[in-house]
């Protein structure tokens, strides 16, 4: 999957929006970062996006009452489809009836037939934007997120003189770490961002922040911009590729 690096979205957010780019506070940063993760939730979950969805198999278990069920991905978000064969490779793929069963520790999909294999599709979760910039003096825990430059191996908004700038969110998986995702790589989960999405993203934070400082006519002016970006990626993605989904259009100031 091809990627952007958050960086590249904020800084053309900050640009459209007016704002600085070179005078980032750690509240503006905040700011901006809420807006991005709300716009990629909403770009994420218009179209059944080739990047963000996934087709595999799956066996079904029989529980005590007879039912027969199987249990998604851990990456799983929206189940899109449960079918008998698979349908990139079998033109004699159907497509099965199936119902989302959520309890307080798993997730079931069942499945109204008797068949023992088969595959489904689903879209995979969208992540959470919610790490603060990186501090070396601070120790990180499992599941904390923080947003670091790779490039220059520090915590900052902006980028070093001579170095190149990759600012990205991660995701801690040992308790008390206290490197870096530069110096202990395996330790850090990289939060990636399809590149598709990242014109969209930076032109509806620019959106939300005119509509914060109730600017609703400049506000309306960049959501327009914002949703015309959306839509030529998805002109992209059905006709140039020759792919398929359904975009769901929302929101408008």
């Amino acid at each position: 999957m091809r990627t952007t690096d958050f960086s590249t979205i904020l800084f053309n957010a900050l640009q459209f929006s007016g704002n600085d780019r070179n005078n980032i506070s750690d509240e503006t940063f905040q700011q901006f970062r809420d807006f991005a993760n709300a716009s990629l939730r909403e770009a994420w979950e218009t179209v059944q996006w080739s990047d963000i969805c996934r087709i595999v198999d799956f066996t079904t278990t029989v529980d005590e009452n007879g039912v027969g069920y199987f249990i998604p991905a851990t990456e799983a978000g929206e189940i899109l489809g449960v079918f008998s064969r698979n349908p990139r490779s079998s033109t004699k793929a159907v497509e099965l009836e199936y119902s989302i069963y959520q309890s307080d520790t798993e997730k079931r999909i069942i499945i109204n037939s008797n068949i023992l294999t088969g595959y489904y599709l689903y879209r995979i979760e969208c992540p959470t934007l919610n790490g603060d910039i990186y501090n070396s003096s601070v120790p990180y825990y499992t599941d904390s997120q923080i947003y670091f430059d790779d490039g220059s191996g520090t915590g900052t908004y902006t980028p070093v003189a001579g170095k190149p700038h990759r600012g990205n969110f991660y995701i801690c998986k040992q308790d008390n770490l206290t490197t870096s995702p530069l110096e202990t790589p395996e330790h850090w989960t990289k939060i990636d961002i399809p590149y598709i999405f990242g014109s969209f993203v930076s032109w509806n934070c620019c959106a939300m922040w005119f509509a914060s400082e109730s600017m609703m006519q400049e506000a309306g002016v960049m959501d327009s911009k914002a949703k015309l970006i959306l839509e030529q990626e998805y002109d992209k993605f059905l006709h140039q590729q020759g792919q398929f989904g359904r975009i769901n259009m929302y929101k408008t100031y």
